[in-house]
Order: C-alpha cells, then sequence, then structure tokens
C-alpha cells in the first residue's frame, strides 16, 4: 500500500534489536536475511523518508561478531536510502570506531532534520563498563551503578557532554519552533521496560531533561525487546518491540512511523496501526 503524500509529512521505516547472529542454525540465519531483505525492498518501494535502525544491530558473540557486522552490512547495503543508526549496548562487542566506522556514524549522538522535524539521536552506551567516567559527575552515576546492579552492566548513560549538547539542541529548537523527536535504543522510562532488560542509567535525569522542552512531541526506543508505552508531560514514550522476538509479538516485528503536524502514527509490518497519537501544541 503506498500512503498519500499528503497523510503526512515525514514517513519513514523502524527497526530495532535485529541482533543478527551468524553462529545460529544456518536454516535460521537464512530465514532472518530473506525477511529483512522483504521488508527493506518494501520500504525502497513505499515512499519512506529514510529508515532508523534503534540499535543492537548484531548480537555481539564473542567469536562471530565481527562476521554477523560483515553478513548483516551485506544485507542492508542494497537499500538506497538513507538509514540513520543508534548504538545498542551488544553493538558495542566491538571497537566503538570499526563500529561507527561500518555504520558511517561520524558522531555516536547527532541530530538531523526533516521538514518540521528535528530527530535527536541520543548515545545511551557514551557512559559504560566501555567508557570511563571523566567528569565528577560522571563518576558519580557509575558509582551509582556500582552500588545498584540490578541497573546492570550491559545499560549505560548519557554522559556529561552529551547532556550539554542535547540541551543546547533543545534550546535551538524550541527558538527556531521545530519539533523534535528524540531518539535513544533504551528506555527513559520503568514503566516502558522490565526488571531484566533495564533502562538508561540516568534515565530520570533525561526524560525530565525533554520532557521539559516545549519542542519535544514523543521519544522513541527500542532495547525491551516487548514493547511498551508511557505518556508523561505530554510526551509519548514509545518503545517498539524487537525485531529478534518476532515470533513472539507478530503484531509487531518492524514497521513505519508517519509524523503529521498534530499525530505520530506507528504503523506495523502489516500496515496496520499500532499506535495514533496525538503531539502536544
Amino acid at each position: 500500500m503506498v500512503h498519500s503524500i499528503n497523510s503526512h509529512l515525514v514517513r519513514f521505516g523502524i527497526i530495532t534489536d535485529i541482533h543478527f547472529s551468524s553462529d545460529s542454525e544456518p536454516a535460521a540465519a537464512q530465514a532472518t536475511a530473506a525477511e529483512l531483505r522483504a521488508r527493506l525492498d518494501y520500504w525502497q518501494h513505499n515512499g519512506v523518508d529514510f529508515l532508523l535502525q534503534l540499535g543492537d544491530l548484531i548480537k555481539g558473540s564473542e567469536n562471530h561478531m565481527h562476521e554477523e557486522l560483515r553478513q548483516i552490512s551485506t544485507i542492508l547495503k542494497p537499500f538506497k536510502g538513507t538509514i540513520h543508526h543508534v548504538i545498542g549496548n551488544h553493538c558495542l562487542a566491538l571497537p566503538r570506531r570499526e563500529l561507527m566506522a561500518a555504520l558511517g556514524l561520524q558522531a555516536p549522538f547527532y541530530t538531523f532534520t526533516v521538514k518540521e522535524f528535528r530527530f535527536i539521536v541520543l548515545d545511551g552506551m557514551d557512559l559504560s563498563i566501555h567508557r570511563k567516567p571523566e567528569t565528577e559527575e560522571e563518576r558519580q552515576i557509575f558509582a551509582f551503578f556500582r552500588e545498584h546492579p540490578e541497573l546492570h552492566d550491559y545499560c549505560g548513560a548519557v554522559g556529561t557532554r552529551q547532556k550539554a549538547w542535547l540541551r543546547d539542541k533543545l534550546e535551538k529548537a524550541e527558538h527556531s519552533g521545530e519539533k523534535v523527536i528524540i531518539i535513544c535504543h533504551f528506555p527513559l522510562l520503568p514503566e516502558t521496560t522490565d526488571l531484566k532488560h533495564g533502562l538508561l542509567w540516568n534515565h530520570r535525569e533525561i526524560a525530565e531533561l525533554v520532557s521539559s522542552s516545549p519542542a519535544v512531541k514523543a521519544c522513541l526506543s527500542g532495547h525491551y525487546h516487548y514493547g511498551g508505552y508511557s505518556l508523561h508531560n505530554a510526551v509519548h514514550f514509545v518503545v517498539l518491540p524487537a525485531f529478534v522476538n518476532r515470533n513472539e509479538h507478530p503484531r509487531f516485528t518492524c514497521g513505519t512511523v508517519e509524523l503529521q503536524r498534530e499525530r505520530m502514527v506507528v504503523r506495523n509490518q502489516l500496515d496496520e496501526i499500532l499506535y495514533d497519537l496525538p503531539l502536544r501544541h
């Protein structure tokens, strides 16, 4: 189904937590590759402005992570549009520089605009077991994590420099009248995840920062494989289900997001509406 260009301002494909594995059963890996190629072909021929990959692109197996990245890169390469990638925790089984080079990322957190919307992509693994804290604030966050192991060593936080960058981007968006969509691999609200999966270490601070900005309309995340939703300060916090668990929740394996001036519509792989959400003014 090709949607009318007048029904939305921005339309993009979205997928999260593919966890591509090259050490699984060959038949399973081939089936995953075939399903991904079919979905990429759908997006290619159905008028999306770009594709958003929300993180955990690979499983990150100890002996196969390089091959996983090579194979998934080969699958994605034929897509002729722009793919915006988010760094997930499984991705960092690989060295950060190698991962970023393979994904074409100039920076681990970044922003881009499409028509009236500004997308702010966060790096939730900015401060993690993979990078030592550099400021007193980061040392306090890291100390808090060590005192609360339930926060999980596979999660992370937005660091000091990134937080200042985020605040600056939000202020500029407010002044220019842009509508902001926040993108983060990790959920930012406890009610949109569970204890096993966890969430951003400094989720409270970042959630308050983004939801207090009148420019922010929604936040899109992955990581929690079964999906979740919460409304906080009139901002929609949507966590989308994982592609890797698609057989457990067939209602959403991946899909499309349509942004209108006053609404955000999330559709599943069957073009059925999963969310139809009014955007705050």
